[in-house]
């Protein structure tokens, strides 16, 4: 395929869950979770008289990969829909010229042409 905003939107849509980075993030966070909470019932099974502070201890963990792995999924999210949303408003063709001149804007019935970098203004 080409590089072209069809073929580009195409081949994100036709994307296996797996080569998605949110959801190895989602896997990723799902596996920590659970370790933590294979090891905390292990020390509760093994140090009985101390399970209060490994429950709290435990507590602490899972919401800090919860929290981490919401942001790294939010942030991919966030990224992906700006690409997409780019994409999906050019042309395949449109070329942007940084130096092209800015359009008449009509304000109260009059029009009024920008000056950005005028030399006069000095």
């Amino acid at each position: 395929m080409g590089n072209s905003r069809s073929s580009v939107i195409k081949e994100k849509l036709e994307q296996k869950p797996l080569d998605s980075k949110k959801c190895l993030y989602a896997i990723f966070g799902s596996a920590c979770v659970l370790v933590v909470f294979a090891t905390s019932a292990f020390l509760i099974l093994s140090h009985s008289e101390q399970a209060k502070e490994i429950v709290e201890l435990a507590n602490l963990v899972v919401m800090f990969f919860g929290a981490v792995v919401t942001t790294l999924i939010t942030g991919t999210a966030a990224m992906d829909w700006k690409a997409m949303s780019v994409l999906q408003h050019t042309d395949e063709d449109q070329k942007i010229d940084s130096n092209a001149e800015a359009p008449e804007v009509e304000v109260n019935q009059r029009v009024v042409k920008p000056r950005y970098f005028d030399s006069n203004d000095r």
